[in-house]
C-alpha cells in the first residue's frame, strides 16, 4: 500500500495540475478567440468595401466604357483585364465569384491585398471585374488592436498568476490539516486504539466528521477487542464446572461396578455434556447473523423457570436464603431455550451468589422477567467475582441480539433487581392485541 502511495499525487499537487490544465485552457481560448475575432472583422471590412468599389465601378464604366483600369479611392483598385494586375498578384483559376478573399503579393513589399472576381454589365455586356483592396491604415490600426489584446493578455496572465498563488495558499490552509490528520493516523502504533485529536489549523466539516467517523471505528474495535477478551474469560469460566463434573465422573467410572452408581455418573456426564453442549451454541449464535422474523415463538412457563433455578441452588448452600418464582401464567418468548437458560440462569447465579440471607425472586410478567434479591446490591457485584460480571456481560449480548432490554436498578432497601424487557411483539399465551 505504501509502495502504490508513493504513485498517487498530493492534494497540493493534484490543485497545481488541475489550475495549470485550467489556466492553459483559458489563455488557449483567449489567443483563439481574439484571432477569430481579428480575421472575421477584417474578412467582413474587406468585403464590405468591396461591394461597395462593384457598385462605384459600374458607375464609372457607364460613363467610361473604354477604360480597362481605373482606382477608386481611398484604396481600391479595378481591372477589366487579368494581364493588367500587379505582376505580383495572381488570381487562382478556382477564384469564387463575388467572395473577397486574401492574397499576398510575391514581390519585395510583401503587400497584403483583399481581392473579389466579379460581374458588371457594360452596355449590355457582361464583363469580369477584378477588385484589389489594400488599407495600409487599417493594418496599422489591426496591429495596434493585438497589441492592446496582447497587453490585455498580460493583465490576465497576470490575474492568473495572482490567483494560482491565491488557491495554492488557500488550497494548502485546507489540506494540511487533512495531511497532518493522515500522518497522525500513519505513525500511531497497530495497538493504539485511543481516540486520536482534531488537527491543528483551520479545520473543515469534513475534516472534524472524519475525526468524528474514525474515533467512533476506533472505540467499536476497542469494545470489539474487550468483549472478546470478556468472552474468552467468560468461556473459560463457565466450560470449567461442566469440565470438572465429567473429569470426577469418568474418574470415579472405574471405582465401582455397582449399577446404581454407574447410572448415577453417566447422569451426571450427559447432564455436564448438554451444559457445554447448549453453552457453546449459544456463545457461538451470538457471533452469527440471524432474521429475527424466522424465529419462531415458544411458551415459557413457571416450571422452566424453577428448573433454571433449582439448576444452581448449590450457591445457597449454608445461607439462609429462600427463592420463588412468580408466574401467575405462561408467555410467548422469541428466544431458543438454551438461550434463554443461559440468559436466566446468569441473572439467577448472580443474585444466589450475592445474597447471603433473606430471599431471591423471579417474577414474570407480560412484559419483562424479573430477578429480585436482597443481597449486597450493584456496588458489591462490580468489584466481586470476575466470573459473575462476565456472566452479565453474556446476558447483556444475548438480549442485544434478541431486541431484549437488560437493566439493572438498586432496591430500595436492599438488593438489586434485574429486569429483562420482552419485545413488544411478545405476548402473554392467549392474549391478542
Amino acid at each position: 500500500m505504501k509502495q502504490q502511495l508513493k504513485t498517487v499525487k498530493s492534494a497540493k499537487q493534484l490543485t497545481v495540475t488541475y489550475f495549470s490544465i485550467i489556466a492553459f485552457a483559458i489563455i488557449t481560448l483567449h489567443f483563439s478567440l481574439l484571432d477569430a475575432t481579428l480575421e472575421d472583422f477584417e474578412q467582413i471590412n474587406a468585403n464590405n468595401r468591396l461591394q461597395h468599389a462593384k457598385a462605384v465601378a459600374e458607375e464609372v464604366l457607364q460613363e467610361q466604357s473604354n477604360i480597362t483600369q481605373f482606382a477608386i479611392p481611398p484604396f481600391t483598385h479595378a481591372y477589366l483585364d487579368p494581364k493588367l494586375l500587379p505582376p505580383q498578384v495572381r488570381f487562382p483559376e478556382n477564384t469564387p465569384w463575388d467572395k473577397a478573399f486574401e492574397i499576398r503579393s510575391q514581390g519585395a513589399d510583401d503587400t497584403e491585398y483583399f481581392a473579389m472576381k466579379t460581374r458588371i454589365t457594360d452596355n449590355k455586356t457582361d464583363k469580369t471585374l477584378y477588385l484589389l483592396f489594400s488599407d495600409y491604415i487599417y493594418e496599422i490600426s489591426e496591429e495596434q488592436v493585438f497589441l492592446n489584446q496582447l497587453k490585455q493578455l498580460g493583465i490576465s496572465i497576470l490575474l492568473l498568476v495572482v490567483s494560482f498563488v491565491v488557491v495554492l495558499k488557500a488550497s494548502a490552509r485546507l489540506t494540511n490539516p487533512l495531511t497532518q490528520l493522515a500522518n497522525d493516523i500513519d505513525s500511531r502504533n497497530a495497538g493504539d486504539l485511543s481516540p486520536i485529536a482534531p488537527p491543528s489549523g483551520i479545520n473543515s466539516r469534513e475534516v472534524l466528521q472524519l475525526v468524528d467517523s474514525f474515533n467512533l471505528y476506533v472505540n467499536q474495535i476497542n469494545e470489539l477487542l474487550n468483549r472478546e477478551r470478556s468472552f474468552n474469560r467468560y468461556a473459560s469460566h463457565e466450560l470449567r464446572t461442566p469440565l470438572m463434573v465429567m473429569k470426577g465422573a469418568t474418574s470415579l467410572l472405574g471405582q465401582s461396578d455397582d449399577p446404581a452408581f454407574i447410572a448415577k455418573q453417566q447422569k451426571r456426564l450427559e447432564q455436564a455434556t448438554s451444559e457445554m453442549n447448549d453453552f457453546v451454541t449459544t456463545l457461538l449464535s451470538l457471533t452469527r447473523e440471524e432474521d429475527m422474523d424466522n424465529i419462531s415463538s415458544r411458551q415459557l412457563d413457571r416450571k422452566e423457570l424453577e428448573e433454571i433455578a433449582s439448576a444452581h441452588t448449590s450457591l445457597l448452600s449454608g445461607k439462609h436464603v429462600d427463592w420463588y418464582v412468580e408466574a401467575p401464567q405462561p408467555i410467548e418468548i422469541k428466544m431458543p431455550e438454551n438461550a434463554f437458560k443461559i440468559l436466566l440462569g446468569n441473572l439467577i447465579k448472580n443474585a444466589f451468589a450475592f445474597t447471603e440471607q433473606g430471599h431471591v425472586i423471579i417474577r414474570m410478567t407480560p412484559s419483562a422477567i424479573m430477578v429480585e434479591d436482597t443481597g449486597t446490591g450493584l456496588k458489591s457485584n462490580e468489584t466481586g467475582h470476575k466470573g459473575y460480571g462476565l456472566g452479565l456481560l453474556i446476558a447483556a449480548d444475548i438480549c442485544r441480539k434478541y431486541h431484549w432490554h437488560l437493566h439493572h436498578k438498586t432496591n430500595q432497601y436492599q438488593g438489586c433487581t434485574a429486569t429483562i424487557s420482552l419485545q413488544a411483539n411478545e405476548k402473554p399465551n392467549g392474549l391478542t392485541e
